[in-house]
């Protein structure tokens, strides 16, 4: 396994330190494979950003020298690798269904061999995180790292207790690229930043525009053409075209088998709140809420959400949702979607190629503008995605965090950073002689982008900061072409910054503490009432009734916590 330098570049060799590296950064089965030529020798070339470049007139950087000024504790102050003797972290990572084992992920052996820190797993399937994060917690067994998975909640309340050590004094000291981008983009800065002046978690950043928004709705192109339809501009456009879709066998296989919208409740990108903006809602998923004239307000308890939920409700009456849409959960999703027999008429999807396997088979689906409603509504959520917050923390288990803040730091040199992101150089990406950096084309065989990269790469899972800059320097791949496609349909329906309550506050202790009582009560009371009026009707007549019980429930209080929150997130 070695890392291939774009052409032009210096390229050095090294040698393996130990065969016992090589063992583990490679893997046992792997090893057997390749023959006792990896045993012997542990090549890697270049991996820009990770090593000394060779050659007169090279600029060195502190990610790619040689290491200098060794501490008390036997950690390297600048240059690679990182500590004089192995050191190994337990880290905790929530994995996606397009990850592959990141044990076994290239960009990590490599990284690994080169700073002479290793990494031991513990991966974490994304339906159990939750409830193991919350016992890795109560019961004292934290890893050394997270690396993603933890919310703010999460940061501010392990934080406070001091299980989430502060970040900031290491970063100053030991992690002059990140600090570097804190002082270029202080939004980024600020979303990292707790009520109590403390850093205890890194973010993720990717400064593309077409990032400020989550998914889209697509619709199946063959069919419409099939049936002889047009993709629908409102929302009494796109049920006529959804009866269609269920009555008249646009698939073709003489089976009633076609789901006319496809829609999982439980995830963000694939369900139906994306189509409340077309009756007003400005807000309808993630917290709920919006701003008007810098005032917050909780959307359930509009009157437009009762419009929403009543459009939603007769789409379900009339089988023309998936019926499965409460029950089945991502795996049964996917597997619909992808299944050899196409039968998903329109579905929404931050891009459509996870849920539908392929691609290929996203192509022969429109991407449909955002649909007016019946009152002339045409908006579209807005979720700025530039920024992930809370990618990374440290816990008071690690005992070398400064070492483990300069490992993220080299993660951050701009070439390290692109194939952690995008994957490594020569197998996934390739830098040609304009510097550009470019995707390669999928292997054959290989059908989903992102499981392809996650096999080799952790891609945004790790606290990588891509800023404007860097972006400029990735052409874009055939799958983020098409994602920058959607986004000129859907800027123009945006909701405006002014309008959305933003998604990196933090609370303060007694805040979360507040609102985690009043949450347990509101939140389940209010997803629980929506489910039943989609499911079973009725909304008009238990509107009033379920406006008094909110109020009852504390959603004054709610709101106020949160305009406290906004108000403080203003003056920051």
């Amino acid at each position: 396994m070695r890392w291939i330098v774009p052409e032009g570049r210096g390229v050095r060799t090294a040698l393996a330190k130990r065969v016992t590296q090589a063992k583990r950064a490679v893997g046992t089965k792997k090893l057997l494979l390749l023959g006792s030529a990896i045993l012997a020798i542990a090549v890697w070339i270049g991996y820009e950003g990770l090593r000394e470049r060779a050659g007169a007139g090279s600029e060195g950087t502190a990610g790619n020298s040689a290491p200098q000024g060794e501490t008390g504790a036997g950690i390297y102050t600048s240059g690679l690798p990182i500590v004089g003797k192995p050191v190994t972290l337990r880290a905790a990572v929530r994995k996606t269904v397009t990850h592959g084992d990141f044990a076994q992920m290239q960009t990590f052996q490599d990284l690994e061999r080169a700073t002479n820190i290793r990494f031991e797993w513990d991966q974490i399937p994304s339906e159990t995180y939750t409830e193991k994060k919350k016992w890795m917690f109560l019961n004292g067994e934290l890893p050394d790292v997270f690396f993603s998975g933890l919310t703010s909640s999460d940061v501010v309340r392990y934080g406070s207790q001091g299980l989430l050590i502060p970040l900031e004094d290491l970063i100053d000291k030991y992690a002059p690229n990140i600090k570097k981008v804190f002082d270029a983009y202080p939004e980024v800065r600020k979303a990292s930043t707790t009520p109590d002046g403390h850093i205890y978690s890194l973010s993720f950043l990717e400064a593309n525009d077409y990032m400020v928004y989550r998914n889209h709705l697509a619709i199946n192109r063959e069919w419409l053409d099939k049936l002889g339809l047009e993709v629908p501009t409102t929302t009494d456009e796109l049920y006529r075209v959804l009866q269609a879709f269920k009555k008249r066998d646009p698939n073709g296989n003489g089976i009633r088998d076609e789901i006319p919208l496809a829609s999982l409740y439980g995830g963000i990108n694939q369900n139906f709140h994306a189509l409340f903006n077309a009756f007003g809602v400005r807000n309808p998923d993630g917290s709920k809420l919006a701003v008007k004239d810098n005032s917050v307000r909780y959307e359930p308890a509009q009157p437009e959400y009762k419009d929403a939920i009543k459009y939603i409700h007769q789409l379900y009456a009339e089988q023309l949702i998936d019926p499965e849409t409460f029950t089945q959960d991502a795996k049964r999703f996917m597997a619909k979607g992808s299944a050899p027999e196409i039968v998903y008429g329109a579905f929404t999807a931050f891009l459509g190629n996870v849920e539908l396997g392929s691609l290929d088979r996203l192509k022969r689906y429109a991407i449909v503008p955002p649909l007016a409603g019946p009152n002339g509504d045409r908006t579209w959520r807005r979720q700025d995605n530039r920024i992930t917050p809370n990618t990374f923390s440290i816990t008071s288990a690690n005992k070398y965090p400064e070492a483990t803040m300069r490992l993220i730091d080299a993660m951050n040199e701009e070439d390290t950073a692109f194939q952690l992101w995008r994957g490594p150089y020569g197998s996934h990406i390739r830098k040609e002689a304009d510097g550009k950096i470019r995707q390669n084309p999928l292997p054959e065989r290989k059908t989903v982008l992102e499981a392809w990269i996650g096999e080799a790469a952790p891609y945004n899972s790790v606290p990588l900061y891509f800023t404007k800059t860097m972006m400029d320097n990735y052409v874009l791949d055939e799958t983020s072409s098409l994602r920058n496609e959607a986004y000129k349909l859907y800027k123009p329906y945006i909701v405006s910054e002014e309008e959305t309550y933003p998604q990196y506050i933090y609370y303060t202790v007694g805040q979360l503490q507040q609102l985690q009582a009043l949450d347990t009560d509101i939140q389940s009371y209010q997803s629980a009432m929506e489910a039943k009026w989609i499911i079973e009707g009725g909304i008009d007549e238990e509107w009033d009734r379920y406006i008094a019980e909110l109020h009852k429930m504390g959603l004054d209080r709610k709101i106020r916590i949160h305009q406290d929150a906004y108000d403080a997130y203003r003056r920051f």
